[in-house]
């Protein structure tokens, strides 16, 4: 273990539990507006944007750590089937298609963000706010992507473990 997984992992943590604050948060808010409709009352201004925008950013948040865990969907029956050597090779070459994907998506969506701000659009919905803060949370998750698939080269398969990086 380097110096560097102790807090990345600490970080991608920290990600996936705000995610699940805001998935949370949104299981709160949907009946709750419901049953303020049925009762005739006024419902929570704007929560249906604000919902919208939580599901994004709570899926691009909790990504980086799902792929940390292993969680996300993996097809292996052929890498499990190979030897070692070739099952390793098939671990690095789904990794490097990983990291290059998410770091060419990063790149796009960053430069999405920075366009977006040199033109200062707006979104203009419930709330008015500057629209590159919706293209935040993707840059920022397919870095977070990248360098974990990047880790995962570096670390040691386990015979236990998921053989595949995607």
């Amino acid at each position: 273990m380097t110096l560097f997984d102790k807090p990345f992992s600490a970080l991608l943590r920290a990600l996936a539990v705000l995610s699940a604050g805001l998935i949370a948060a949104i299981t709160l808010v949907i009946p709750l507006n419901v049953v303020l409709r049925n009762l005739g009352l006024p419902v929570i201004y704007g929560a249906l944007d604000a919902i919208e925008y939580a599901l994004m950013v709570a899926t691009f948040l909790a990504a980086p750590w799902v792929l940390h865990i292993n969680a996300h969907v993996q097809v292996d029956l052929i890498t499990r089937a190979l030897p070692p050597a070739a099952r390793r090779g098939a671990l690095v070459m789904t990794c490097l298609i990983g990291a290059a994907t998410c770091a060419v998506m990063g790149w796009y969506a960053f430069e999405a963000l920075v366009q977006s701000q040199s033109r200062g659009s707006m979104v203009r919905t419930a709330f008015t706010f500057p629209e590159w803060w919706t293209f935040i949370p993707l840059p920022a998750s397919m870095l977070l992507c990248t360098l974990e698939f990047l880790r995962k080269i570096a670390r040691p398969v386990q015979d236990d473990a998921p053989l595949t990086g995607l």
